[in-house]
C-alpha cells in the first residue's frame, strides 16, 4: 500500500530540480546522485512498481556505460551517445513518470487553487494521462489477441500487415470511445460551470512535503558546487 502521493508542489519542483541539474552540470557521469535521490523520493512514496523496473533499467544502462568506458565496448544495435543520454535523463523520467501517473483529481485541485483556466486544466489533464490510458488499452489488445492466438512469432511474421491491422483497428475504436467518455465525464462533472469549483482532493503540503522539497534543493545546489556548472 502506498503512504500517499507527496503533493503536486513538490512533484513539480522535483522535476525543475532535475531538469536544472542535467542541464547546467559539466560531469554527465554524476547524474547519478540525481538518480538515486529520485530513487529514494519514489521509496517515500512507496511506488515499488516503478522503482523496481526503474532500477532494473537503470543497472542495464550503468554496465553498458561501464563497458563502453573502460572496455572499448560498441554496441552494435544502437549508438553509446544512447546509453549516455538515457543515463543522463533517467532522474528526469523517475519524477516525471511519478508526476504524470498522479491522480488527476490532485493535479485538478492544485491547478484550480492556482487559478489555472479550466480549458487548460482539462489539457493538461488529457495530455498527462494519455501515456498510462494508451499502455493499459494496448496491453488489453494484445491479450486479446494472445487468446485468439494471433501472437505467435510466425503468425507475426507471415502476416506483418493483418497483426498491424489487428493492433491499430481496435485501439483506434477505444481512443474514440474514451473520448466520448471524457467529454461526458468532464460536463457531469460541471467543467463548462463558471465560478470557483471544489474538489475532493484537496491535498496540503505537510512535514514529509516541507523535508522533501527542501531535500531536492539542497540536492541540486549541492551535486550542481560538486559537478560544475557548463558554461
Amino acid at each position: 500500500m502506498r503512504r500517499g502521493n507527496f503533493a503536486i508542489p513538490v512533484k513539480l519542483w522535483a522535476l525543475a530540480c532535475t531538469i536544472i541539474g542535467i542541464s547546467l552540470t559539466a560531469d554527465t557521469v554524476l547524474t547519478c546522485v540525481l538518480t538515486v535521490t529520485g530513487f529514494a523520493y519514489l521509496g517515500a512514496q512507496r511506488n515499488w512498481r516503478l522503482l523496481r523496473s526503474m532500477a532494473v533499467f537503470y543497472a542495464l544502462l550503468g554496465i553498458l556505460l561501464y563497458l563502453i568506458r573502460f572496455h572499448d565496448f560498441h554496441p552494435a544495435v544502437f549508438s553509446e551517445f544512447y546509453v549516455l543520454m538515457f543515463w543522463t535523463l533517467t532522474p528526469v523520467f523517475l519524477v516525471s513518470w511519478d508526476l504524470i501517473t498522479t491522480p488527476p483529481g490532485e493535479l485538478a485541485s492544485f491547478l484550480s487553487r492556482i487559478h489555472t483556466p479550466t480549458p487548460v486544466i482539462l489539457g493538461l489533464l488529457v495530455m498527462f494521462r494519455f501515456f498510462p490510458t494508451m499502455k493499459s488499452e494496448l496491453r488489453s489488445v494484445w491479450l486479446s489477441m494472445r487468446n485468439r492466438g494471433l501472437t505467435a512469432p510466425t503468425q507475426l511474421v507471415s502476416h506483418p500487415a493483418a497483426s498491424c491491422e489487428y493492433v491499430f483497428v481496435p485501439l483506434l475504436l477505444r481512443c474514440l470511445q474514451i473520448a466520448d467518455q471524457l467529454s461526458v465525464s468532464a460536463v457531469a462533472r460541471g467543467a463548462e460551470r463558471p465560478g470557483k469549483r471544489g474538489s475532493y482532493y484537496g491535498k496540503r503540503a505537510d512535514v514529509c512535503d516541507s523535508i522533501w522539497l527542501a531535500l531536492w534543493t539542497v540536492v541540486t545546489a549541492v551535486f550542481l558546487v560538486v559537478g560544475g556548472v557548463r558554461i
